[in-house]
């Protein structure tokens, strides 16, 4: 039996848009993740103030994670505070005649956790927890270099 999926879209944020009020950190890739042959856009984004064009990462940040369809719908897959923490994203290959996933990392300085989201179209995905691990907060090796 296939584990439930989980939700890593906190409600009390609203939808962020890359770019946009303050979201000045951002990532994106493309690729047919629902394999109907178009591409969707995926859209990694956090809140932060840039300072000469680099981001002035503070102890928290908003993250914000979203596919984004050919026609402009977005699907929100992530939406969390980190404190001291980062996000990254990649996309996971797909095996042959498979489409390609979300991979996102959440690394904090307890917790390491790997989440993989497959997308089938505007606000139809689930998300599984691949990995999760507790992890020793102390130490100069504890936190997470921000990008």
């Amino acid at each position: 039996m296939a584990s439930p999926s989980i939700l890593l879209v906190d409600s009390t944020f609203p939808p962020a848009v890359a770019g946009e009020a303050g979201w000045n950190y951002q990532q994106s890739a493309q690729a047919d993740l629902n394999g109907d042959g178009q591409l969707e856009r995926v859209v990694l984004t956090a809140r932060v103030e840039l300072y000469r064009g680099r981001p002035a990462w503070d102890d928290g940040q908003p993250w914000q994670v979203y596919i984004e369809a050919q026609d402009g719908r977005r699907t929100y897959v992530y939406a969390q505070r980190l404190q001291l923490g980062t996000l990254t994203m990649r996309l996971g290959r797909g095996e042959v005649g498979q489409a390609a996933t979300v991979v996102l990392l959440e690394h904090l300085p307890d917790r390491l956790s790997l989440y993989e989201v497959s997308y089938v179209g505007p606000a139809r995905m689930s998300v599984a927890a691949r990995f999760q691990r507790d992890l020793d907060p102390r130490g100069d090796n504890a936190s997470p270099q921000l990008p």
